[in-house]
């Protein structure tokens, strides 16, 4: 079999973590060859016998990936993988998209109109032409379902622990203070005003522990400039960190908080709790879906910054060992297994 993959969201947040997940396992199996379209240097780790990289840097979502993608060379392989619904013009093969939620559909307030109708238009193109839609939880199976009813094979492969992460050796972190983390961004959905505000209400009863935002503070002042909790300096921002250095927080945080109101996934709580770290998450489906048979796992009301508070004030954060469970559950060598048994 003869397998093309699209690998220019490699570097990417989400999509990227799961590229580079399932890249490793899908590149093992030499019955199959391969090529990877993306940036050739940082491709060119994957090198091989049955690997193939050839250099593509026609940004997403463009004209030009409509209609300049190199269409020619991928045609000459069997099968055409791609990790967003993001589809070139002029593949003839069969294509197996993935498709990692609906949010913008969901969450209308997210986008404009026209922002709406585009990704609308993307997405029931993928789902039309993909001779399987792949997502990575059966909540993003539901929703996909429900906003396309044609919508054919749709395959749960779910998001799981990297191998950087299984290798991962424990550093201690800078803070003097005990810390609770959010991992995230300002889109509404991530919750993050309602974290600030539980915080906030937990401090006037006696929470004492510092809350480390990971991210820029210059991207948070962008969106809420008018906000005087980004003086507040029990309010850390990491600024960009890398992987190593994120697993170093979450391992030595007290809770990781994640308030979001929408995910398809979710991959934050999984690695904490892979790390031993206590979470408190919304009650949004997806997390009860992934998270609510695990130790050390808690819910608050999404939309109640209130109980967010109450929730912080009464746990006991503590460290407890779970990762086997994890890996048993969420391991990229057998999601790349469901990938293989259906496009092979």
């Amino acid at each position: 079999m003869k397998i093309a993959i699209d690998c220019r969201m490699y570097n990417s947040s989400g999509i990227g973590t799961y590229l580079q997940g399932i890249l490793p396992y899908l590149l093992a199996e030499q019955k199959n060859n391969y090529l990877l379209l993306g940036n050739f240097n940082i491709l060119s780790k994957y090198k091989a016998k049955n690997v193939e990289i050839q250099e593509v840097n026609i940004p997403i979502f463009s004209v030009k990936e409509l209609f300049c993608f190199p269409c020619a060379k991928i045609n000459s392989y069997n099968v055409f993988l791609t990790p967003n619904f993001n589809i070139p013009i002029g593949i003839k093969i069969p294509i197996y998209a993935f498709i990692h939620d609906v949010v913008f559909l969901d969450i209308k307030e997210l986008t404009s109109k026209i922002g709406y109708y585009i990704r609308k238009f993307y997405l029931n193109r993928a789902v039309k032409i993909a001779k399987k839609i792949f997502t990575v939880s059966e909540f993003s199976k539901k929703r996909i379902s429900f906003h396309f009813k044609k919508a054919k094979d749709i395959v749960v492969a779910p998001c799981a622990i990297k191998n950087e992460l299984i290798n991962y050796f424990p550093q201690k972190v800078s803070n003097s203070k005990e810390f609770i983390i959010f991992v995230g961004n300002i889109k509404p959905h991530k919750g993050l005003e309602t974290l600030v505000k539980g915080w906030r209400y937990a401090r006037k009863k006696g929470f004492d522990k510092q809350l480390v935002i990971v991210g820029e503070k210059e991207g948070f002042k962008t969106k809420l400039s008018n906000e005087d909790f980004l003086k507040d300096k029990d309010i850390i921002f990491t600024g960009r960190i890398s992987d190593e250095e994120l697993y170093d927080y979450m391992n030595n945080a007290s809770i990781l908080v994640q308030p979001s109101i929408y995910e398809g996934f979710g991959l934050p709580p999984l690695e904490a709790l892979y790390l031993g770290t206590t979470c408190l998450l919304s009650d949004i489906e997806v997390f009860k879906e992934l998270y609510a048979d695990f130790q050390n796992c808690y819910f608050f009301n999404k939309e109640s910054a209130e109980d967010l508070a109450k929730k912080l004030l009464l746990l006991s954060p503590q460290k407890i060992e779970q990762k086997k469970i994890i890996t048993n559950q969420f391991d990229f060598k057998q999601t790349t297994k469901i990938i293989l048994e259906n496009i092979v």
